[in-house]
């Protein structure tokens, strides 16, 4: 059952649970030595971080700034990919999206985004993001989201075939106009900024709703109280847990 399938199959019976940055412990998170602790481990899917290099190429990584987890300083787009991974361990979009596909491990791929400083990147990251959903034909197996709506609506243009969510970081005015408009599937937002009557509006327009990050159980109970259908847990074995004792309740 490809990640698409698995949504629409399990809304409003199941929480899905996915792993944020693969998961947090003491190996190096968005890389595959990362990935492979999740495999057969019941969480649905993991959720990982793409930015451009100097040379154009899409890497993992999370941070805006180097410097917060690692040797380098200034900015992944500073570097050439070569340059990063003599510094660090480090995967480029096409090796992780290969190995999810090997292993059957769907992927929710964040688009890093600081229109200050990212602006001219933002054609070519799109179109490296297409061409990798191409060549591994990860299209129902990969769902690509983020808080640059542009460059969602320019990878959908591109290939109508991709999956989107949005990162909603404020409360909408019309959010089931919104999500029509950017012609996404998955409406992403901190706990915070939903309600149980927002969640039921937008799922009753046939939408879903993902409620991260879910770091703790009471987290958890916040998510299930809302009656979101997805989340994403820095410690998505520790949840699935809590969530499974719920469930025996």
């Amino acid at each position: 059952m490809t990640l698409i399938e698995k949504i629409y199959a399990e809304r409003g019976k199941r929480l899905l649970i996915g792993g944020h940055r693969g998961h947090l412990s003491e190996i190096r998170e968005n890389t595959i030595a990362n990935f492979e602790k999740v495999l057969h481990s019941g969480v649905a899917y993991i959720e990982i971080d793409v930015q451009l290099t100097r040379d154009d190429q899409a890497v993992i990584y999370h941070d805006m700034r180097l410097e917060e987890r690692s040797p380098l300083r200034g900015y992944v787009r500073d570097y050439t990919v070569e340059e990063l991974k003599a510094a660090f361990e480090l995967n480029t979009l096409d090796e992780a999206m290969a190995w999810c596909k090997q292993n059957g491990l769907p992927i929710l791929l964040e688009i890093k985004s600081c229109e200050l400083l990212m602006h001219d990147t933002r054609p070519m990251l799109a179109q490296r993001i297409v061409e990798s959903l191409r060549r591994h034909e990860m299209f129902e197996d990969c769902i690509v989201f983020g808080i640059d709506h542009r460059t969602l609506k320019r990878i959908k243009t591109l290939e109508p075939r991709t999956h989107l969510a949005l990162i909603v970081p404020h409360v909408p005015h019309d959010p089931v106009a919104l999500m029509k408009e950017m012609e996404a599937e998955i409406y992403l937002c901190y706990q915070t900024n939903l309600s149980v009557p927002l969640v039921r509006e937008l799922q009753a327009a046939g939408y879903l709703v993902d409620g991260s990050v879910v770091n703790t159980r009471e987290q958890l109970a916040t998510a299930l109280s809302l009656g979101v259908d997805m989340i994403e847990s820095d410690y998505p074995f520790e949840m699935l847990a809590a969530y499974q004792e719920q469930a025996e309740v």
